[in-house]
């Protein structure tokens, strides 16, 4: 087995218990809702603290740990309008552009959010409410999904790098959309 192949296993891997970690947040917030509404419309006592667990820690957890699972599986929004008119070689070449910008960007975003996740840790920083949710438990998803996310990406920038030098598909390149004739 090549070590694009262990790389991409150990990735789907972490993916994959993420995306399940992403699932059961979803889960989560469905019972919550439902159980809220029941209490608040039939017996007149909601949950106070329902609103600040979904959006403080499971829609955050829910977002990005589905991240790189989404990547992984093409399902993200993409533009492909002249990937019909483009060679395979170009196309490889296209993509690594792409993913090098993107990992950028999100490599802000790790960086960043990795700090912020310490400055509020450190600080025991808390949400003013009923009850006092620490809001390093919020943030700490982010570092870690876009983490994995940008783990996706230098690995598919790595992949369409090594496509152009080999001059052959080391990695599946995205599939096209509006690929067939017009009828």
């Amino acid at each position: 087995m090549s070590s694009i192949e262990t790389a991409d296993r150990i990735l789907t891997t972490c993916e994959r218990v993420l995306s399940n970690i992403a699932a059961l947040m979803m889960f989560l917030i469905m019972m919550i809702v439902v159980t809220d509404v029941t209490l608040r419309y039939f017996f007149n006592a909601p949950l106070p603290w329902s609103y600040e667990l979904i959006s403080l820690y499971l829609m955050v957890g829910l977002f990005f740990f589905s991240l790189s699972d989404a990547l992984r599986d093409n399902a993200h929004v993409s533009v492909d309008l002249l990937q019909n008119c483009m060679s395979p070689r170009m196309r490889h070449a296209a993509e690594m552009v792409g993913y090098a910008c993107a990992s950028v960007v999100f490599g802000a975003i790790v960086y960043v959010s990795i700090q912020r996740t310490y400055i509020s840790y450190i600080g025991d920083d808390v949400v003013a409410g009923a009850i006092a949710w620490p809001t390093w438990l919020s943030n700490i998803a982010v570092p870690i999904g876009a983490g994995l996310m940008l783990l996706r990406m230098v690995f598919r920038f790595v992949g369409h790098l090594l496509s152009l030098l080999r001059n052959r598909s080391v990695i599946e390149l995205p599939p096209v959309t509006g690929a067939g004739e017009a009828k």
